[in-house]
């Protein structure tokens, strides 16, 4: 009894092998030397986009060269829009919006092999390096009364100031062009981990997602928000200089050998 049931795994594992090896019958297994992909990424702070250059060290690890550009916003932002239909949403107490480019490099390490057409390879990566963060002032559209029976209504386009610019005197948001000869850096540093399941049906393809954790640390606070907004808010809530996330990247790409 006991022989017939290893005799049966024997012949189920010999099927399982037969059935991976014949996965891809007219192409040979095949070592690649680099990769690169890219895609959109979604985080709890925000949104973006990335491209990672990869060049294999052996066959499951993978030296990896990453950057992005992600757009991070406050958690206590909320859109606000005034009574005109015409006029753009925008948020109030907003005093800047807030970019930063990462440039990290890293490794890959490829925990299951992709070996059947219609299967999945799983591995993890994680990645370091520093943060450039960019801060462009928020400018508003605001609204004036007449001071006199001649005068008309008018709108400016003026830079936000929360000391003068109460939620009354708001009409909408200005173009986002505004404010790009006003940029300040912001200094920092980042590092992440995450785990990748890719699925492309072909052997040469990258196409998946990844899931995992980043930090953010920068050398001095991000005034996103105007503090005085913020304590009208909740008097916990401040602007922060260590920016924790989880994200998730959809990415694809290609492995190729290069000469």
């Amino acid at each position: 009894m006991i022989r017939r049931f290893f005799v049966i795994l024997f012949l189920a594992l010999l099927a399982d092998l037969a059935s991976a090896q014949g996965a891809f019958p007219d192409q040979p297994t095949i070592l690649y030397t680099h990769q690169q992909y890219g895609g959109f990424l979604l985080n709890s702070n925000g949104f973006g986009g990335f491209f990672t250059y990869g060049k294999y060290q052996n066959a499951s690890k993978i030296f990896l060269m990453h950057s992005d550009l992600s757009f991070i916003k406050h958690e206590k932002e909320e859109k606000r829009y005034s009574a005109d239909p015409n006029a753009r949403g925008y948020f109030y107490g907003k005093l800047n919006s807030f970019a930063v480019v990462h440039a990290g490099v890293g490794y890959k390490k490829i925990v299951t092999e992709k070996l059947r057409k219609n299967g999945v390879q799983l591995s993890y990566n994680w990645l370091a390096g520093p943060a450039f963060g960019f801060t462009k002032p928020i400018y508003l559209e605001i609204f004036y009364p007449p001071t006199s029976s001649i005068d008309q209504y008018r709108i400016e386009v003026e830079r936000y100031d929360p000391s003068i610019h109460y939620i009354d005197k708001i009409y909408g948001r200005a173009s986002g062009l505004r404010g790009f000869n006003q940029i300040k850096f912001h200094p920092g540093g980042f590092a992440k981990f995450g785990v990748l399941v890719e699925y492309a049906n072909y052997r040469d393809g990258l196409k998946g997602i990844e899931v995992g954790a980043q930090l953010d640390v920068f050398a001095t606070k991000i005034p996103i928000m105007a503090e005085k907004i913020l304590e009208e808010q909740d008097q916990s809530a401040k602007n922060h200089q260590i920016f924790p996330s989880f994200y998730l990247n959809f990415f694809f790409g290609k492995k190729y050998n290069k000469i």
